[in-house]
């Protein structure tokens, strides 16, 4: 199942790193194959498979088992993001991060490369680094201008990011319009509901962010 991303008007701003673009594109549920996996054999495949559901019930098996696939199949990036999930789901988010890193190195136009870079951009505040991995293209086709289809997952993680970036330099309005589009997408997403608390944050997230801020004295 397939649908058509509406496109919406570009707004123009004389900081190119603050301007949302969202052409038209295919949003996919059916898997989109790297043309690097699709010429392994089937037995192959079928153990990153395996590899893919071992992260989410046992991811220190698969840290266990992951680095002897990459050693043999080094241009295979998934295997790379698997390991990044693996270590961070087992506390080691150093080593987590190192794999993102080194996905990203040799793999640079792999978009959850990109993407899961960029995570680590946000929680360090560093949203010129952010903007940077996109290109200043805050629209997929853009950032990706051979391809025309993107899985949902791809989707929702991209406008997941831009969304917590437009938060995070001031940018409400914006987040407003991608916040909708993830309602229409994907509205029981878990990256849907965390944009939610960005335009509607807690009182306790907000004496967070004033106090980054420095807007809020802190008692002595």
């Amino acid at each position: 199942m397939s649908k058509k991303k509406r496109s919406m008007k570009r707004k123009s701003h004389p900081d190119r790193s603050e301007v949302l673009y969202v052409s038209e594109y295919e949003i996919t549920r059916e898997p989109i194959e790297d043309k690097r996996y699709r010429k392994l054999p089937r037995d192959v495949t079928d153990e990153f498979e395996r590899l893919h559901a071992l992260v989410q019930i046992d991811a220190r098996k698969a840290i266990g088992e992951l680095p002897q696939w990459i050693k043999r199949y080094p241009d295979i990036p998934m295997l790379y993001n698997y390991l990044s999930v693996a270590y961070a789901q087992t506390g080691a988010h150093r080593e987590a991060e190192q794999m993102i890193l080194e996905n990203l190195r040799r793999n640079p136009e792999y978009l959850f490369a990109r993407l899961n870079y960029a995570e680590i951009c946000l929680a360090r505040g560093d949203y010129q680094a952010v903007a940077e991995t996109r290109d200043h293209k805050f629209d997929l086709k853009l950032l990706c201008p051979h391809r025309k289809r993107f899985h949902i997952s791809e989707f929702v993680g991209f406008m997941s990011v831009i969304g917590r970036y437009f938060a995070g330099i001031g940018k409400r309005e914006t987040v407003e319009k991608i916040y909708e589009v993830l309602q229409q997408v994907a509205p029981h997403d878990v990256a849907t509901r965390q944009l939610h608390s960005e335009l509607h944050p807690g009182a306790l997230q907000r004496i967070a962010r004033q106090l980054l801020k420095g807007t809020l004295a802190v008692p002595k």
